[in-house]
């Protein structure tokens, strides 16, 4: 389903009128009893997020490390 650019307008000017923000404030957390450094904490990572595209239900992406689909805006932060 294709919007065309006043639909899309639109619809970006009704979520910022609609957009709730909640504050709160964050509470101590208890430190970790186990922590993961090195090897034990990135081989983590590769199982949650193996686990999480096979959950998905999607193809595991399939581009090179070169090739990472990312965008850097100039002006922000890195």
């Amino acid at each position: 389903m294709r919007m065309d650019r006043s639909t899309r307008q639109a619809r970006a000017e009704l979520r910022r009128r609609t957009a709730v923000l909640n504050r709160t404030r964050l509470t101590r957390t208890e430190p970790d009893p186990s922590p993961l450094n090195g090897p034990d904490a990135l081989s983590l990572v590769a199982r949650l997020t193996r686990e999480s595209w096979t959950l998905s239900g999607r193809d595991f992406p399939r581009y090179s490390r070169e090739h990472i689909p990312v965008r850097f805006v100039p002006g922000r932060p890195t």
